[in-house]
């Protein structure tokens, strides 16, 4: 299985992770976040897919993001004893959600909950999948 790569393999956990993360939100966001009932198909493609979009931009766009923006991060997240960093985390989710139609926050305080909830479940999924390495050759 030579296509299983070990950054194929941190893709994949990070996709079931942010699976389970987006099942959670919808039980536990009920009101603050639309999204389709739960036993229709549909409901299971928006999660599929909001889970992946979750997924390849954590993994590939938000690490470009921090490194063109690291002096003013590092100031910022000083200033704000690392909450600027929840929030950066808050508007990936919104911004994941706005390309998955059928899911729709209704505002800050969902946004900011549905990430608190993927960051616990993403820490979980870190203790069981273990975290990103990069290959030394």
């Amino acid at each position: 299985m030579e296509w299983l790569t070990r950054e194929v393999r941190f893709l994949l956990a990070r996709l079931v992770t942010n699976f389970f993360a987006v099942l959670a939100i919808t039980q536990l966001l009920d009101g603050g976040i639309g999204f389709p009932d739960r036993d229709t198909d549909s409901f299971w493609v928006a999660s599929l897919s909001l889970a992946a979009i979750l997924a390849g931009i954590n993994s590939y766009v938000r690490p470009v993001v921090q490194f063109i923006l690291k002096p003013v991060g590092c100031l910022l997240s000083l200033l704000t004893f690392g909450f600027s960093h929840f929030l950066v985390s808050a508007l990936v989710f919104w911004i994941a959600t706005l390309l998955v139609e059928d899911f729709v926050v209704s505002g800050v305080g969902p946004a900011l909950l549905g990430t608190l909830i993927i960051s616990l479940v993403g820490a979980f999924g870190s203790l069981v999948f273990g975290k990103r390495r990069t290959e030394r050759k």
